[in-house]
């Protein structure tokens, strides 16, 4: 997920590993922020937990606009706002589209799919990309995962299962981080 603040972009440490790893192409600015300054954008992930932290930040103007156009990447802003059951349904909704396009596209003849494997397989990935964020939204607002928010995030804190509300933590130093101290 990603929430905007300012001029800056701040991504869950999944989707920085998603963009490296699951993506045939992005920004170079995207590499330079996550692994050019040395401590500010130290990335590594000591858990499962580590993943769902708001800490990899971009700056660039190429980055930042490039990640707010990509639809795929979830804006926790807008979707926690949304009412549980609307998001439940919104999940299986995609779902339910996403199995259907991918159904259609193997009822096509093997030459349609040979030419449009590439295109059609990367709309399929973010799509499921997607689903699964927001199924970790869905898990965060029933307490089961918890997000750890940017330093100075002013948005609304989500209600957990019990009606308390998750509140921004501070991220630990680098030696903590180095270290695997503080990590949930």
């Amino acid at each position: 997920m990603k929430i905007r603040i300012g001029e800056k972009v701040y991504l869950q440490k999944y989707e920085v590993a998603h963009i490296l790893h699951g993506l045939n192409s992005f920004p170079a600015t995207v590499i330079d922020e996550v692994f050019g300054d040395g401590e500010s954008n130290f990335f590594f992930m000591n858990s499962p937990a580590d993943g769902f932290r708001f800490e990899s930040v971009f700056k660039n103007p190429a980055s930042v606009k490039w990640l707010m156009e990509q639809d795929w990447i979830v804006d926790y802003d807008e979707y926690s706002k949304m009412p549980l059951p609307e998001l439940e349904a919104l999940v299986e909704r995609l779902k339910a589209e996403h199995d259907a396009g991918i159904d259609e596209f193997n009822a096509k003849d093997e030459a349609y799919r040979e030419k449009h494997f590439e295109e059609v397989s990367d709309k399929f990935h973010k799509d499921s990309y997607k689903i699964s964020s927001l199924d970790d939204l869905i898990s965060a607002r029933k307490g089961k995962v918890t997000f750890v928010f940017p330093d100075g995030y002013q948005g609304k804190t989500t209600p957990g299962a019990s009606g308390a509300t998750s509140t921004p933590k501070k991220k630990p130093g680098f030696f903590a981080r180095l270290f695997g101290r503080g990590a949930q």
